[in-house]
């Protein structure tokens, strides 16, 4: 999976956290079979759920490219790429990394 965030490459510790983009922390997971790097665990959990959610409302069962805009506090307007076949959404978590606001754009 390719993840662009904020118009850069991530996922690696060299390239910043797969949501956020930081290049602090060392947290790394496993998700959709690729070993990628997270500032944190809130922003691992949120990739996880946006993730998820995102395959089950688009209705696709891989990605191959996720494009993310945004930040914490404003929401992410985001976009993944299966094929073909594209879904775009806005996500908003709290806290606790829970999805707060998700709907399609």
């Amino acid at each position: 999976m390719n993840i662009i965030v904020n118009g850069r490459p991530t996922g690696t510790k060299e390239l910043g956290c797969a949501l956020c983009g930081s290049t602090w922390g060392d947290y790394y997971e496993e998700v959709e079979g690729q070993r990628l790097f997270f500032c944190c665990d809130i922003c691992a959990k949120e990739f996880r759920n946006m993730i998820s959610e995102a395959k089950k409302r688009g209705g696709i069962s891989t990605i191959d490219e996720l494009e993310i805009k945004g930040n914490f506090y404003t929401g992410r307007s985001c976009r993944v790429k299966s094929g073909d076949k594209q879904f775009a959404f806005y996500v908003k978590f709290n806290d606790e990394g829970e999805i707060e606001v998700f709907y399609e754009i």
